[in-house]
């Protein structure tokens, strides 16, 4: 298991993973949405979810849907977040 701070270093060398992760932290969404507010290619935000999620940062919460599905920020990822301060 990665610490924090390995793994703040992890989300701190990706500006889309950064971003992403904030994001979350203001309230729970679709990968469209997060896309559309950080202004980055919807891909380029899944292949973001897949790293933050691996990682537990990231969780979804709606896993029984195809698509469409809805992401939150852990506890772990929120610990992260507030370790940059």
């Amino acid at each position: 298991m990665e610490n924090i701070r390995q793994l703040y270093a992890f989300i701190s060398t990706s500006k889309i993973r950064n971003n992403v992760l904030t994001t979350l932290s203001k309230k729970d969404m679709r990968q469209i949405e997060i896309a559309k507010l950080i202004k980055e290619k919807q891909p380029n935000v899944s292949k973001a979810l897949f790293d933050l999620e691996k990682r537990k940062l990231v969780i979804c919460l709606t896993p029984e849907k195809k698509a469409w599905k809805v992401y939150g920020i852990t506890d772990l990822g929120k610990q992260v977040l507030k370790s940059r301060k």
